[in-house]
């Protein structure tokens, strides 16, 4: 995508949730991009250890932290003087439906700013308007995801919407299968009949999208679905393009989908499967 408005001043960027995943790599997309970039700091972010390094790292690449002393604080979060955000990117969890919907409150903080001028809520893995065809809990969640959608476009918000597909970092090296601990070596394990093919997409490759997104005028109050033709590819095909790789031919065994369905309901393998 080219981005339309090259050679003019980038929009300063704060993400809220950018210690996770995806939020990493928004964050340093940003970076990269060369957007004044700020991450939201909530009080449990800045208690653990594990992400206090993250945060070291932001501030070492120029990022600006902005702490809060409640889960979502407008005034100190998002508006505010010089340093207002420009575009809000939100890479909240999924874990539940609640805190799906916690980006309500984000909405509200971006009203009560104002100024802000593109918002991108989030979503990125699978296309929401699947969920009636989903099973629980993924159903429930992704059923969250289309209410912020509907609250953003009811509250007048400027925003760009991402459906990035498949992110391949995790399931790629996994054969698609999210129970598994690396790249398959003897078995593998392939859910349904294999043949249906789904959209990979490389996280980074959707961060830097993202970028270039939030600053074009044609993306604007819009869904950008990322689905390259060559990042096609079935299950199938995937194995067999790994057993060239490895030059092994690997033992198969296939979950039927009334073996799957009762799989998902045992356990919370939804949770990875619409990321």
């Amino acid at each position: 995508m080219a981005n339309a408005n090259s050679g003019k001043m980038l929009s300063s960027i704060l993400v809220i949730g950018g210690t996770g995943m995806v939020g990493q790599l928004l964050v340093m997309a940003s970076i990269d991009a060369g957007h004044p970039t700020a991450v939201l700091v909530r009080p449990g972010t800045a208690s653990d250890a594990g992400k206090a390094k993250i945060m070291e790292a932001f501030k070492s690449c120029g990022v600006r932290l902005v702490y809060v002393p409640t889960d979502i604080t407008p005034s100190k979060g998002i508006g505010g003087g010089d340093q207002a955000a420009e575009v809000v990117i939100s890479a909240l969890g999924h874990s539940s439906p609640e805190e799906v919907e916690s980006q309500l409150k984000i909405l509200v903080a971006i009203q009560e700013a104002g100024g802000v001028k593109r918002f991108v809520p989030s979503e990125y893995g699978c296309d929401v308007e699947l969920a009636e065809h989903m099973l629980e809990p993924a159903k429930s969640i992704l059923g969250a995801k289309i209410r912020v959608r509907e609250a953003v476009r009811a509250a007048g918000i400027p925003h760009t919407i991402i459906s990035s597909n498949w992110l391949q970092g995790f399931l790629l090296p996994r054969a698609g299968n999210p129970e598994a601990n690396g790249p398959p070596n003897n078995s593998v394990t392939i859910f349904g009949d294999g043949k249906p093919q789904v959209f990979f997409v490389n996280e980074k490759d959707m961060a830097a999208v993202a970028m270039k997104a939030v600053e074009d005028p044609r993306t604007l109050n819009k869904i950008l679905y990322l689905r390259p033709p060559e990042n096609l590819c079935s299950l199938d095909k995937l194995v067999s393009l790994w057993e060239t790789k490895i030059s092994k031919t690997l033992e198969k065994t296939y979950f039927s989908e009334e073996e799957l369905v009762r799989k998902v309901q045992g356990t919370d393998i939804m949770h990875v499967l619409i990321c």
